[in-house]
């Protein structure tokens, strides 16, 4: 196996899935690539919609004086910066972190195929459990799209 993807939300479940794709990855001398995605729903919503966190980051931009698209990908970059820092310290060697916006799973999937991985680690459940509920989970949709095996950490 020479790479494997993982992507993170920065919830717990999202941390135990780096441990394990770190630890896999380490063990077999394969990349790891991690990848956080800005769902394209979250940057093109209205500022009111219900269940998506831009009031609150309307109302930091305003004061802060910037977009809420760089809110987000500050806050993307912080997540990213935590997994890799995770990743290593397990032992993961080849770390790359990639930072996308549009559909979470279909871009978890083209992460996957860019790099050619074998193999796609994500934790069952994320920040989105609501979402999860109604739509579906992300790691369900990965799971039926997938080129490669998805392994799914509780």
């Amino acid at each position: 196996m020479h790479c494997i993807v993982t992507a993170t939300d920065g919830s717990e479940t999202a941390d135990r899935a780096i441990d394990f794709a770190a630890d896999l990855a380490a063990r077999l001398g394969a990349d790891l690539v991690l990848t956080h995605v800005v769902s394209s729903s979250t940057l093109s919503a209205s500022p009111t919609s219900r269940g998506h966190p831009q009031p609150d980051l309307t109302a930091m931009g305003r004061v802060e004086n910037v977009a809420i698209s760089e809110v987000l990908t500050d806050t993307a970059s912080d997540i990213l910066d935590k997994a890799r820092d995770r990743a290593m310290a397990r032992g993961a060697r080849h770390v790359e972190s990639e930072i996308r916006a549009g559909s979470p799973a279909e871009t978890i999937v083209a992460v996957a195929q860019e790099h050619q991985a074998e193999a796609i680690v994500l934790g069952r459940r994320g920040r989105g459990r609501l979402a999860g509920l109604l739509l579906g989970s992300v790691s369900q949709q990965v799971a039926t799209m997938a080129h490669c095996p998805v392994i799914l950490i509780p």
